[in-house]
């Protein structure tokens, strides 16, 4: 009798025990499907595992972003601390543009392993490894803070080696979880996690720097380790590798997940076909597309909110409002796209290709065009707004586009695409505050931004062409699972007796 696929004796033993099959349904093509309960429970699961994933964006960007609300209180300027809070460090700025970026270093160096790991040795376990990492290293930012400020940077470094391959993870999983015409509502409503998070960041961030709760400014990182730890125990109960191991999974929703995405088998590619992916112009061209959605991306989260402030001269408060709107209000735009968005591919109206690269096109259209119409309207901070609001809001487009084409083209091997795709991602981040200081001359001149906005419509439009043309949507050969190249996540030994146990 062949060996089952995705069946580790443990779980047959607890899940599967008074469930039966017919030993005629398998041969040597046919993955072992058990029937389960029709229980139809209130809550799908994958909807469950969606809000999991979210609440991870939520914990790993708020790991990000705290420094930067928190760094304001940390370090002496001209103001002592109040009393009950603690003491403030003297760092130069030199040391604090270090601080403050070096997350971003880790999560350079983490992508890729992270995201082969999670194919390697499960998702779950990774996404809760990770975020226990980010976690302890969080807890002990206060005390190397006020103890060395070296120690502090490798601890942040720590802390980016965390959150960076919680995307690559989650698209690994969801892979797995969500069947392919409802990929864009849940990506959508996962990725909101990033804005959302960094919303909540912000707020709650700066209101516990000012009190004296655990000394003021460390409780910002106290707190937000105890979160981290928190959410890592809420995902060991809620959430599970597969659908095919989950225990209180209805038999509806089990076959609708299976049915679509075949992935009631734990498989995994061997090797990494380096030369192949390498040689692949499909993921250049995926790659390609994605540094320029991501320079959109890139440009709303390090430049926008200086703009706004040294060229059309908004208060501080004011700015930071309305640098915050672009996040928050495209968070919810793109979950409402994305219901007309599946709606198209599950009826198999459209091709997954064409969704792919129209949803880039017309983020690319609508953010272009909106930086091209602020070249003309000057000084109106009213029409500003609203034009950068436009292009903030429809540039989470990118979620339907670039971000789940790394999902499409290589099922069995999303994770370390991902993280490939994530390290072309986040070249932006560096690249547009040193252009943008070089273009400029460091003058807060409209004339001298109007460069910044043209060479920005310029890579975008260029990168999404190549992406266009060149780009490939359909599964390539060395992404897919084959009987060659791949292995069950489960130790071989153990599945013919899990078998035999069910017969």
């Amino acid at each position: 009798m062949p060996p089952a696929y995705g069946a580790c004796e443990p779980i047959v033993e607890r899940n599967l025990r008074d469930l039966s099959r017919s030993s005629s349904a398998l041969d040597q093509n046919t993955p072992l499907i058990i029937r389960r309960r029709v229980t139809t429970y209130l809550i799908p699961k994958r909807y469950i595992f969606s809000a999991v994933c979210f609440t991870a964006c939520c914990v790993a960007v708020s790991f990000n972003m705290n420094l930067s609300i928190a760094i304001v209180s940390m370090v002496k300027h001209d103001k002592s601390p109040l009393p009950g809070q603690a003491e403030k460090v003297s760092w130069g700025a030199n040391i604090e543009s270090v601080a403050l970026g070096a997350v971003y270093y880790g999560q350079l160096v983490s992508f890729i392993p992270g995201g082969r790991m999670a194919e390697l040795y499960g998702g779950k376990r990774m996404i809760i490894i990770c975020t226990l990492i980010s976690s302890l290293a969080t807890l002990l930012l206060p005390i190397t803070a006020l103890w060395n400020a070296y120690a502090f940077i490798v601890m942040r470094i720590i802390v980016g080696v965390g959150t960076g391959p919680i995307i690559p993870i989650v698209f690994y999983m969801l892979s797995r979880w969500i069947p392919e015409h409802e990929r864009g509502f849940h990506a959508s409503f996962i990725l909101s996690g990033y804005g959302i998070g960094s919303f909540l960041a912000v707020i709650v961030s700066g209101a516990m720097c000012g009190t004296t709760f655990l000394g003021g400014w460390p409780s910002v990182f106290y707190v937000g380790a105890l979160s981290g730890i928190l959410w890592c125990c809420l995902c060991a109960y809620f959430m599970y590798e597969i659908p095919d191991i989950h225990p209180r999974i209805s038999e509806e929703e089990f076959f609708t997940i299976v049915s679509a995405t075949g992935m009631n088998k734990k498989e995994r590619i061997q090797s990494i076909p380096w030369k192949q992916m390498v040689l692949s112009v499909p993921l250049w061209a995926l790659a390609i597309g994605f540094f320029g959605q991501f320079w959109l991306l890139g440009f709303f989260s390090t430049v926008h909110a200086s703009y706004m402030g040294s060229v059309l001269h908004l208060p501080i408060a004011k700015n930071g409002i309305l640098s915050c709107l672009p996040h928050l209000l495209r968070a919810f735009a793109t979950c409402l796209a994305s219901y007309p968005i599946d709606l198209l591919l599950k009826r198999q109206t459209v091709s997954v290709g064409f969704v792919r690269k129209g949803a880039t096109v017309i983020n690319t259209v609508v953010s272009c065009g909106a930086f091209i119409a602020i070249t003309f309207v000057g000084h109106d901070v009213a029409a500003t707004t609203v034009l950068f609001i436009l292009g903030g809001v429809l540039g989470e487009f990118v979620t339907f586009g670039v971000c789940l084409a790394g999902v499409d083209i290589a099922p069995n091997l999303s994770g370390t695409v991902s993280g490939i795709l994530n390290i072309v991602g986040v070249f932006p981040f560096f690249i547009i505050p040193a252009l943008v200081g070089w273009m400029t001359h460091f003058q807060s001149t409209f004339e001298e931004w109007q460069k910044v906005f043209y060479t920005t419509v310029a890579i975008v439009s260029i990168s999404t062409l190549i992406f266009v043309v060149f780009g490939d949507l359909k599964p390539q050969s060395w992404g897919v699972a084959t009987t060659e190249n791949t292995k069950s996540s489960c130790d071989r030994e153990t599945e013919p007796k899990a078998v035999e146990n069910l017969a």
